[in-house]
């Protein structure tokens, strides 16, 4: 993994059981990018706080993505936000950090091990209503609001112990 400044915090183990094409099609950022992903847990004045559906997952996702070599995980997660939500974030401290290890399941080995790191974060400026949250992207398909950590949620139980009960 190239150098990246990973910050000090809680630690989760997580293993991520991908089909060998997708494995495939992440091997580039694991193995010559940062193998890094940044996303921020995003609450605005009403403590409602920010998912979205992406793409590729099944279910609510914090916004968030890849870092850049040399990017700030911070930095990165900031511009996710505004990217996937159209929100101005301040980013504060991180609250969990989980080392993931990418299992191809046809397989069942280890292909590679990443990192990602998540924020807690608080909206600022403008805060629109969940009909005009989010901007066009091809990766989003529908950011919304919610009152707790929501029941479908992508990243499961993992994320969710570690997002519950926490102060954004």
């Amino acid at each position: 993994m190239p150098d990246v400044p990973v910050p000090d915090a809680p630690r989760e183990r997580q293993s991520i059981r991908l089909p060998p094409d997708r494995i495939e099609a992440l091997r580039e950022w694991a193995e010559k990018g940062t193998a890094l992903t940044a996303a921020a847990c995003v609450c605005d004045p009403d403590d409602r706080l920010a998912f979205v559906k992406a793409a590729w997952s099944g279910g609510w996702v914090l916004p968030g993505g890849a870092v850049g070599p040399g990017e700030p995980p911070a930095v990165a997660a900031r511009k996710e936000v505004s990217e996937e939500t159209g929100l101005d974030a301040a980013i504060g401290d991180p609250v969990v950090v989980f080392e993931q290890s990418y299992v191809d399941a046809e397989r069942e080995a280890v292909a590679f091990e990443a990192e990602y790191v998540v924020y807690a974060a608080r909206a600022a400026g403008r805060i629109p209503d969940a009909a005009e949250l989010g901007i066009a992207s091809n990766e989003i398909r529908a950011p919304w609001w919610f009152e707790a950590v929501p029941e479908n949620l992508h990243d499961g139980d993992l994320l969710r112990m570690s997002l519950s009960g926490k102060n954004h």
